[in-house]
């Protein structure tokens, strides 16, 4: 196993010129292994330690050979230009990385919040930097929607169009349910060594109150760094730019396996980030739906996750039937009825002479800016969902005449 000393990180070898710091002599972009070793012995590098590096290298460049090449937490430090005391410090669970912020989230009832952690300016570069450089080559499963480009809501509403009867699934603390190990996993599958897929997920993860234990098997095999020992796993930070993506990585084999059980009993599958969706057009009724919703609880259980049994409904005919907000029991996703008078309600004050876009402000207890983005905001969903009638309200829109900001906020102080 390699440890992170900075032999190799620091002389230049490897397979990409971008993996080493100005200075060194640089390696042509095409891999050559032969090459690599000969260099390696002119350099007096011990041929075991070279043995290695290739067998790593080989193994990165056989899943996708745009992944960087990252051999140790040390080279990590140099790709990123974090000095590599703190990243072993925050690997070691001893650096206190991240902001809490309690956000209120309305539940009929009673008030619960969303727990947002935000990495410090340091650690979310790093992050930033895993996101950019390995992340972006990976690939979420084909009938996950959320948290990879061009991905849209409404994408993974239209498979369920003209459905009849409807599961809606919502996961329970989904980021939190994804722990250390399901993220060590992941970057070990992507090629790189066993310690330094460690390392990468202790950078990606944080330890929080729903932390559990860590498994013997896991913790002992890094017993002989006794820096890295920590009772409890950490979670997916909810607000670090990792997690997304690695969320829908994490939960390939789920996806893969909810999709096989939707088409043996069949029904259509999608996910968007937390939220599960199953439907079906036939007239199948009530009790086949239950036992779908039976099934795929007992599969989310077996992997680690939990359906919010709040959230968890049945939709047959007659009820109501949308997905992430979009209705599907037309052949085509509509908006609700209520989205679009709010919406046609805007546009009616903004244009109208007796109000306009600072009173309009004003009686919103908004500033212009705010009301501005958010009226827009609204127009580019539903130009998502219906373009025809996303396209005629942004048209109303353009007509409205916005005021300079700063001037708006005086005028809506003033009316």
């Amino acid at each position: 196993m390699l440890r992170s000393s900075p032999t190799l990180a620091w002389r230049g070898l490897g397979p990409d010129s971008h993996c080493h710091p100005p200075g060194v002599v640089k390696v042509m972009p095409a891999w050559n292994p032969q090459r690599y070793q000969h260099e390696g012995k002119i350099r007096d590098i011990d041929q075991g330690i070279l043995d290695s590096v290739v067998r790593i290298i080989n193994r990165i460049r056989a899943v996708d050979a745009r992944l960087p090449v990252i051999l140790t937490l040390r080279h990590l430090s140099v790709l990123t230009d974090v000095p590599y005391k703190y990243l072993r410090d925050v690997v070691s669970r001893q650096a206190g990385d991240y902001k809490r912020v309690l956000l209120k989230k309305r539940v009929p009832g009673r008030t619960r919040h969303r727990e947002i952690s935000i990495p410090n300016p340091v650690l979310a570069g790093v992050q930033k930097w895993i996101n950019e450089n390995i992340l972006q080559f990976t690939s979420a499963h084909p009938l996950s929607y959320a948290y990879h480009p061009e991905s849209q809501a409404v994408f993974a509403a239209t498979p369920h169009c003209g459905c009849r009867w409807l599961l809606k699934v919502d996961l329970t603390d989904f980021f939190h349910s994804i722990s250390e190990s399901d993220v060590y996993a992941v970057f070990k599958s992507l090629g790189y060594s066993p310690l330094l897929a460690f390392e990468l997920a202790r950078l990606t993860t944080m330890l929080s109150a729903s932390s559990r234990p860590a498994p013997a098997d896991f913790t002992e095999r890094w017993s002989s760094i006794p820096a890295y020992a920590c009772e409890k796993q950490g979670v997916l930070p909810q607000g670090a730019p990792t997690s997304p993506m690695l969320s829908n990585l994490v939960m390939r084999d789920l996806d893969e396996g909810l999709a096989q059980l939707a088409e043996a009993a069949g029904y259509t599958y999608t996910r968007y980030a937390d939220d599960l969706a199953f439907s079906t057009a036939k007239d199948v009724g009530l009790e086949h739906v239950q036992r779908l919703r039976k099934s795929v609880l007992l599969k989310l259980a077996k992997s680690g996750f939990s359906g919010n049994l709040r959230k968890t409904v049945i939709r047959g005919p007659g009820a109501r039937r949308m997905v992430l907000g979009i209705l599907v029991d037309g052949h085509e996703p509509r908006l609700a009825r209520e989205y679009k008078d709010a919406l046609r309600q805007h546009l009616y004050y903004l244009l109208s002479p007796a109000h306009g876009p600072a009173k309009h402000a004003g009686a919103r207890n908004l500033s212009v800016s705010t009301l501005f983005y958010h009226v827009r905001g609204k127009i580019a969903w539903a130009e998502r969902v219906e373009p025809s009638f996303g396209s005629a309200c942004l048209e109303e829109f353009e007509k409205v005449d916005w005021p300079p900001v700063d001037v708006a906020r005086q005028r809506s102080r003033d009316a």
